[in-house]
């Protein structure tokens, strides 16, 4: 095999080679975060408890309606649970928190996770290398403030699952097949994940006037409404919902009543300056900047920059403290142009 055979091999791979180089070199980030979890160092909400329910059916560890109906990354640590070797840390200081196969129940979810983030950072690679055409160095740009921005969203429940399932969409949007079935299948995944690429499709297919993008859009509506339809069936008729609501019927309607306090919320504290207005403000930058230098080597929309700006909804529902993971939930769309004006700035000016 000459030179040039081996170096198309490694291309063909590149996306496979960096995954297994990333689990090698992540490995101390993934027994950090397990500790962390597994301690509870911080607050954050136990998806592993369902495994739990799946075992031994106790409805005290259903972690209900909407959570428990992504059921995705639910099913994928479940099989974590069943299939992979538990790894047991020394010296874990664990509370009255703790329960039966507790330990091995937080690792499925914390190995889950560190799959996640190997793969979204190998498939970014390989995104913006195949699909983007992006040179090599802003490619791997692109995946340095992947890792660094993926600090925004929570490494203990099923954020980073969803982020990598909608880069998977965005790598295969050119194979019309797949990429509906994808679509569709947002529906077990995450309704995060359906939102931005409702927002997405719908500027390509109405604003951009984009008709080829109308087939994409009708899928996520249909996403959105199987969605809607699983979430209504199991919450409200099965009476397994999350309620937090002054509403007889007990529907989540925060939303409504909350909703514009919550987002007002984040100019008013520190926590809302760091949690919520930084990264909406790292989100849009790319955008902003967009609009005087015109020098990416892709197609993006300036009103993509709205798609940041739309996640304000799900502050409205979820709290202040939870938009920066909102937001970052659109980072595969916009860092990629960051990273190209963060070259292009670098460059050295010809004189």
């Amino acid at each position: 095999m000459n030179k040039n055979k081996i170096l198309k091999t490694i291309y063909s791979y590149s996306g496979y080679l960096l995954f297994f180089l990333f689990f090698i070199i992540l490995f101390r980030d993934f027994l950090y975060t397990y500790r962390l979890q597994l301690e509870k160092f911080f607050p954050y909400f136990a998806y592993q408890d369902q495994i739990i329910y799946y075992l031994t059916g106790d409805k005290s560890f259903d972690i209900e309606a909407p959570m428990n109906l992504r059921f995705l990354g639910l099913a994928i640590q479940f099989l974590i649970y069943k299939i992979i070797p538990c790894v047991e840390l020394n010296k874990v200081v664990l509370g009255d928190f703790a329960y039966n196969n507790y330990v091995c129940a937080t690792f499925s979810n914390a190995f889950m996770n560190y799959l996640s983030l190997c793969g979204i950072l190998s498939v970014t690679f390989a995104y913006c290398l195949k699909k983007l055409k992006l040179d090599i160095g802003e490619t791997f740009l692109t995946v340095l403030l992947t890792y660094a921005y993926i600090n925004h969203v929570e490494a203990f429940t099923l954020d980073r699952i969803s982020i990598l399932y909608f880069l998977i969409i965005l790598y295969f949007l050119n194979n019309k097949t797949l990429a509906l079935i994808l679509i569709i299948l947002c529906s077990l995944v995450n309704e995060k994940i359906i939102f931005i690429l409702g927002g997405f499709f719908f500027i390509r297919l109405f604003i951009n006037k984009k008709k080829d993008y109308l087939i994409y859009f009708n899928y996520t509506l249909l996403s959105a409404l199987i969605c809607l339809a699983i979430f209504l069936i199991y919450s409200i008729s099965l009476g397994h919902g999350y309620y937090q609501s002054d509403l007889e019927l007990g529907l989540y309607d925060a939303i409504f009543i909350k909703g514009f306090d919550r987002i007002f919320y984040m100019f008013l504290t520190k926590s809302g300056y760091s949690n919520a207005v930084l990264p909406l403000l790292l989100s849009i930058t790319p955008y902003v900047i967009s609009f005087y230098i015109k020098n990416s080597k892709f197609y993006f929309s300036k009103f993509d920059i709205l798609i940041p700006f739309s996640m304000l909804v799900f502050t409205a529902g979820g709290g202040t403290e939870q938009t920066g993971r909102y937001v970052m939930y659109s980072m595969p769309l916009w860092l990629p142009i960051f990273s190209q004006q963060i070259i292009f700035f670098l460059k050295k000016p010809k004189l």
